[in-house]
């Protein structure tokens, strides 16, 4: 008759710290919250600690790219933060100054699309032309109206 199960014993030393960081683990209560049993835990150890040496075995550079990865994500992570957090204001200034165009384009006579609806075609083409030049210099203006300094934030500091 065959054998169904292989015994294996192993001994954990007490002298020995990583032997007794083992024999903890083992006991530990993740252990036995996470794994059927013991047993189980050993053969899933074993062989993820196998299969991660084959990789490394093959692979000699796959530890310092798993570590440039994880830099990296890191990075990533801290930017999209600073970023969020700083989307508020950005979009608060963003409306500031489209709030300031609109103001200085139609203070320096900016004329709405819709009043010369029946005018003759060359009267509409002067009127489009005094438009563009209406907004030429609005944005003229308004790029010069914002050339204070703004204050120092620390969300904006981008020398990381």
């Amino acid at each position: 008759m065959a054998q169904l199960n292989w015994n294996y014993n192993v001994r954990f030393s007490h002298r020995n710290e990583d032997a007794v960081k083992a024999w903890e683990n083992l006991h530990s209560k993740e252990v036995n919250e996470n794994f059927k049993s013991q047993n189980e835990f050993v053969v899933s150890a074993i062989n993820d600690y196998y299969e991660r040496f084959q990789k490394e075995m093959n692979d000699p550079y796959l530890e310092t790219r798993e570590k440039e990865d994880a830099f990296a994500d890191r990075i990533v992570e801290q930017v999209t933060q600073k970023a969020f957090a700083n989307l508020p204001a950005l979009a608060g200034m963003y409306l500031m100054q489209q709030q300031s165009m609109l103001s200085v384009g139609f203070q320096g006579g900016a004329v709405p699309i819709n009043v010369g609806m029946n005018a003759s075609a060359s009267a509409k083409e002067n009127k489009a032309s005094q438009q563009e030049r209406n907004t030429e210099i609005s944005s003229v203006q308004s790029r010069t109206d914002f050339t204070e300094e703004l204050e120092e934030n620390d969300f904006l500091d981008f020398n990381l």
